[in-house]
């Protein structure tokens, strides 16, 4: 599934794992990175390599945190720019798998990946 949104967002330089960064920080509070990592799901080294590039072409910007060993991460109005566009190919994808899979095999596989994470994500000691 992976490839298939990677094949869609390669119109605009961007992976899904970047397109999905710059989607969670289009709310109005700058996450910082330990924050980020956890919503992602990626330890902080996987998020610096994956923020690195997009901080390169200028889409997202970091900033010192609350403290020293804080920073905080937002996007740029070329990052907002460049999401909006990036979007419209995401949902694209979107299309494609609903399509190709049909409304009742997704909707069976959402649910079973949701059941998937909320399981991964209980504590295995209650």
């Amino acid at each position: 599934m992976t490839r298939l949104y990677d094949a869609h967002l390669k119109v605009v330089d961007l992976t899904l794992t970047q397109y999905s960064v710059l989607a969670k920080l289009t709310g109005d509070v700058a996450p910082d990175m330990h924050r980020l990592a956890a919503v992602m799901g990626m330890d902080r080294t996987s998020l610096s390599r994956t923020l690195a590039p997009l901080e390169a072409r200028g889409l997202i910007e970091s900033a010192p945190g609350d403290d020293r060993r804080s920073r905080i991460v937002r996007l740029t109005e070329t990052g907002k720019l460049l999401h909006r566009e990036a979007e419209h190919h995401w949902r694209a994808a979107q299309d494609e798998i609903r399509e190709r899979m049909g409304g009742r095999d997704l909707a069976q596989l959402h649910r079973l990946l949701d059941l998937v994470c909320e399981r991964l994500a209980a504590d295995p000691s209650e």
